[in-house]
């Protein structure tokens, strides 16, 4: 059972068609890597050289032994220090397979999307948590001569087993730090106003700084661009709403898209399909 790909975007297609999991591991960055969002939760565990994390409504310092969770809802991207190695591993879940190897009383899908109270998307693992996971994650790597895909399945579910149990007993106050409170600031006038019309000047207004100032602080901190983050925002609520039944029509102009065919254009692009076929996979 191959489950390890030397590429981020391998792991999460086998993922998504094989409605299963994949797990890719790096020390370097990628440095073409735009705000995504895909269909399969992501568990992030940073071992050295992270810097800033943007996911959905918030930037994240980052330091090492790092554990992210990021469910199929969440546009992200993140960011590494230059001239050091990025040591990390992704692991990409299909919502499917979560759903699958739960039980009662048991809900592996709890830390992608019932966060204990202070964490969000983030828990500061300790020494002995690290050495758990990374072990674990290492028997996704290899090939075994017995049971290779029982002991993939094993590993993958004690995984998600050890992640659920460190996300209901860590506790982390203050997801981001002040020299984030600009940008975050924007994000925020961004999540409350993405149905509207939206302009660097206002946005720059709410934010108390210039739109030239706005626009490197965006670039410095989520290395991307605000005009590519209100295009996450409109197409991360657009997969929601689709999701709970609405219409596609309804959805484009809900989410701010006043062109309908830009709307289908642009969900194809961000999300692999078109938004119609999008809400109909997910019924």
């Amino acid at each position: 059972m191959r489950c390890y790909f030397e590429s981020c975007g391998s792991a999460v297609e086998y993922a998504t068609a094989s409605k299963s999991f994949g797990l890719f591991y790096s020390e370097c960055e990628e440095p073409n890597s735009e705000i995504h969002i895909h269909e399969c939760c992501e568990l992030l565990l940073c071992l050295s050289g992270g810097q800033n994390f943007l996911i959905d409504n918030n930037v994240y310092d980052i330091n090492d032994g790092d554990l992210f969770m990021i469910n199929q809802f969440e546009a992200h991207k993140i960011t590494a220090h230059p001239d050091t190695g990025f040591a990390r591993y992704i692991m990409h879940i299909h919502p499917t397979y979560l759903y699958a190897n739960s039980c009662e009383g048991t809900n592996l899908g709890d830390c992608f999307y019932n966060f204990s109270t202070g964490t969000h998307n983030r828990i500061r693992l300790t020494g002995e948590e690290i050495g758990e996971l990374t072990e674990l994650f290492s028997e996704l790597q290899g090939d075994h001569e017995y049971g290779d895909g029982f002991r993939k399945r094993m590993a993958a579910n004690r995984i998600l087993f050890a992640v659920n149990r460190m996300n209901a007993t860590h506790s982390e106050a203050g997801m981001t730090t002040s020299r984030h409170r600009t940008v975050q600031l924007a994000i925020d006038y961004i999540n409350n106003n993405y149905s509207g019309e939206l302009t660097l000047d206002t946005i720059s207004k709410n934010a108390y700084v210039s739109a030239n100032q706005l626009c490197k602080l965006f670039k410095m901190y989520c290395n991307t661009t605000v005009s590519k983050y209100i295009v996450s925002k409109r197409i991360t609520e657009a997969k929601k709403m689709l999701a709970e039944g609405r219409s596609v029509t309804d959805t484009a102009f809900m989410c701010g898209f006043n062109d309908y065919a830009n709307f289908i254009r642009v969900f194809k692009k961000t999300v692999g399909t078109p938004p119609g076929k999008y809400r109909a996979s997910i019924s």
